[in-house]
């Protein structure tokens, strides 16, 4: 077994870390262990509100075609989107 530098502080911040560790007090809380049985409770229960609200809320609205496209006048270099020919009427119905 080697002795190097590395070694000998590794096995020096072990020893100071049980040292440490053992001079700590923890008692155990049974409040823990109602917090994690509520989650257990709370967490698909929240998920079905959720799924409810999501199912009663969706009101499906009527599409029109009529799109109206916006001419804005600035000074630039490119091109207006009337000129490229690209379909934006695929970007309105969501």
């Amino acid at each position: 077994m080697s002795n190097t530098f590395e070694d000998q502080l590794t096995a020096s911040a072990r020893r100071l870390r049980e040292a440490q560790d053992a001079k700590l007090h923890v008692t155990a809380s049974q409040m823990s262990h109602r917090r994690q049985y509520w989650g257990w409770i709370a967490t698909p229960a929240a998920a079905a509100v959720g799924l409810l609200i999501g199912l009663f809320i969706h009101r499906p609205t009527e599409q029109t075609n009529d799109y109206v496209v916006p001419v804005v006048a600035v000074e630039t270099t490119g091109h207006s989107i009337l000129d490229d020919g690209a379909d934006y009427s695929l970007f309105v119905a969501l």
